[in-house]
């Protein structure tokens, strides 16, 4: 682990994904005295990221998530972490089709193509082990994949370092964060404490935790 600095311009707490795409895209920006802190272990700190199923669909029916999505899987592609399967959401019922066509439509006004309504038995003929008896037909989008988040994530990390910017620090627990007037001023660590001019906090389902010792 590399020894904590006294003072940092940010100081971002969690490791995850968001953590680690935001410590990149600082450093991108020209930020420096970056400070990544994460109570878990590297590369897997074990949070969400390391268990989620890392399937990215492409579709939303708001645009903004659907160009945030296609935003992120450009950068995927770039890292190199990004493989492209093709993804089928499946109906049971006929509210589910109907939810289904929705999706289309959506699709196709985002720009978000080629995307398709097959049926059930084109259902099955792309995945064969499925159950076609069960359903009524699916959504296809050949443009959807998988991402490997934890290669992801220590390439933006290394990005970052090789820029100059952060320093990571994994085994270090947050058990204060300080505010002055207002301000946040420090955060506090079991290795000792930083002074910070912002702090960021990306700890997932822990993050109530830390914004509590904030005041917030």
């Amino acid at each position: 682990m590399a020894a904590l600095p006294n003072h940092a311009r940010v100081v971002v707490i969690g490791a995850g994904i968001v953590g680690n795409s935001l410590v990149h895209h600082l450093a991108r920006l020209g930020w420096r005295d970056i400070v990544l802190l994460e109570k878990g272990t590297l590369p897997s700190p074990g949070g969400s990221t390391g268990h989620a199923s890392n399937f990215i669909y492409i579709t939303d029916h708001s645009k903004e998530m659907t160009a945030l999505t296609f935003d992120s899987v450009r950068q995927y592609q770039e890292l190199g972490v990004f493989t492209q399967t093709g993804g089928i959401e499946v109906a049971r019922t006929e509210a589910r089709m109907q939810e289904l066509t929705r999706r289309i439509t959506s699709s196709k006004a985002w720009g978000v193509e080629p995307v398709e309504l097959i049926s059930r038995e084109r259902v099955k003929e792309l995945v064969p082990f499925i159950n076609e008896q069960i359903i009524l037909g699916g959504f296809h989008t050949p443009g959807v994949g998988v991402v490997d988040s934890l290669q992801a994530g220590t390439l933006m990390r290394q990005a970052a370092q090789q820029l100059g910017a952060l320093t990571i620090a994994a085994g270090v627990e947050v058990t204060g964060i300080d505010v002055e007037r207002g301000r946040v001023s420090r955060v506090r660590t079991d290795h000792g404490d930083i002074e910070a001019e912002v702090v960021v906090i990306a700890a997932g389902i822990w993050s109530p935790r830390m914004a509590k010792m904030a005041g917030t």
